[in-house]
């Protein structure tokens, strides 16, 4: 009986000590703008092979859109703040189907800029590193998000 006693106290010791590990890493994945723009400017690199000037300005484009990023999350996480401490239940509810649009069509048009300024940084050969590059990354992104749901055990 002391050991079935001890063996389960030794278990939720354990599961304690993980699920402590596990939001410890995540917190760490947090980033500050600075190490989002080296990153991503890193991982450009690696894929065309950017000068130095290239480098410095696909920094200063990768920071800027850095920074918005972490704005938007900062004003997302202070509504959530603020609703929970006013005891108001959050509700997620699906966007419509024109919202969906809405948010396709601003990311079309992030994209085309940022294609665009890419096009004057890069020379000919880089920018069709930079495409394939690109467009293997949102493969990357749609094939995670397919099996998202599967990874959690849902069925479509």
């Amino acid at each position: 009986m002391k050991k079935n006693l001890l063996l389960v106290l030794v278990a939720l010791m354990t599961m304690t000590l993980s699920a402590q590990e596990n939001r410890e890493r995540r917190q760490q994945r947090e980033y500050n703008p600075e190490q989002v723009a080296m990153m991503q400017t890193r991982q450009l690199d690696n894929a065309v092979g950017l000068d130095s000037v290239q480098f410095q300005l696909v920094y200063i484009m990768n920071y800027s859109d850095a920074v918005a990023m972490q704005d938007s999350m900062k004003v997302r996480r202070a509504r959530m703040e603020e609703a929970r401490k006013s005891g108001k239940k959050i509700e997620r509810q699906r966007p419509t189907e024109e919202q969906l649009q809405a948010r396709r069509d601003v990311m079309k048009q992030r994209k085309a800029i940022k294609d665009a300024e890419m096009k004057q940084i890069l020379r000919p050969e880089q920018y069709e590193k930079y495409l394939k590059y690109t467009e293997e990354q949102e493969k990357r992104r749609r094939s995670w998000g397919e099996n998202r749901g599967e990874r959690r055990g849902e069925r479509k």
